[in-house]
């Protein structure tokens, strides 16, 4: 099936995405556009009621690019956008989707992010193209076609404070980190800056079965980020305000979800 171009209007700004509709997620970003004009609504409203002219935003496991075009228009030409992503397929993706929208404040940078300054070995989803991970995706139950043809490779890595460091990211607005269950190591990799202040906001997803592969849980990484001085928030999906994690409004422990990380001193003026 040959590439689909989707053109969407955000803050005023035209924009214009590139998508492969055979690939899983490529296809499901694409069917909830169509739906409600929005991917994961609770994660992209979000980004549109915090982002300002002239922010940065940290795209980590930015797959093609989604929340880093959308962001880019929110901070506009006077801001800065890091967009991460390890594997080539979805860096070309990310590139072209880079490209074709103009916007030379989006950094691309084809990396792993995680504790490791160097390489690491990491394992492609030969199920799932958004899936590939610091960890074997073969032990997940649902993934045959990865069991059937396993692969994986030496890539380079770096750790969120190289990262912010190379880029000079003095005050990062907000950061969105999906990466299979990688989230806490990288939290912890990027340590100094959070201990500074100099990050208000971050988007994390909570993969149980990833958390745990990576030598974590879920209240492991609760508990790190509140060590972190964040307060721990569920998006909500209709743009309303979002609402205060507690022991009785957990999602379901088998789903994968969003929380926000927010810095008190930055949801003061939310």
């Amino acid at each position: 099936m040959p590439e689909i171009s989707v053109n969407m209007n955000i803050a005023d700004q035209q924009l214009t995405m590139l998508f492969d509709p055979d690939l899983p997620v490529h296809n499901a970003i694409l069917a909830e556009l169509q739906n409600t004009g929005a991917y994961e609504p609770g994660t992209q409203f979000f980004f549109m009621r915090v982002l300002r002219k002239g922010d940065i935003f940290i795209d980590v496991g930015a797959h093609v690019g989604y929340f880093s075009i959308v962001s880019a228009a929110l901070v506009g030409d006077k801001g800065k956008v890091i967009s991460v992503e390890p594997m080539a397929d979805n860096f070309k993706f990310l590139e072209r989707n880079i490209s074709v929208n103009n916007l030379n404040y989006v950094h691309a940078v084809k990396s792993v992010i995680s504790d490791t300054q160097g390489e690491v070995t990491f394992h492609h989803n030969q199920d799932n193209d958004g899936g590939h991970a610091l960890w074997d995706p073969r032990k997940h139950p649902g993934n045959e076609k990865t069991r059937q043809t396993p692969k994986s490779e030496t890539l380079p890595s770096m750790t969120l404070e190289s990262l912010l460091t190379k880029f000079e990211c003095d005050h990062v607005r907000a950061m969105k980190i999906d990466t299979e269950g990688a989230e806490r190591m990288i939290l912890e990799s990027g340590r100094s800056f959070f201990d500074r202040g100099d990050v208000d906001f971050v988007i994390a997803e909570v993969n149980g079965s990833g958390l745990v592969e990576m030598g974590s849980n879920v209240d492991d990484f609760f508990a790190y980020a509140r060590d972190l001085g964040f307060v721990i928030l569920l998006p909500s999906v209709d743009g309303s305000a979002p609402t205060v994690l507690a022991r009785d409004n957990r999602p379901d422990p088998g789903y994968v979800y969003n929380v926000i990380l927010a810095a008190p001193q930055a949801l003061a003026d939310f």
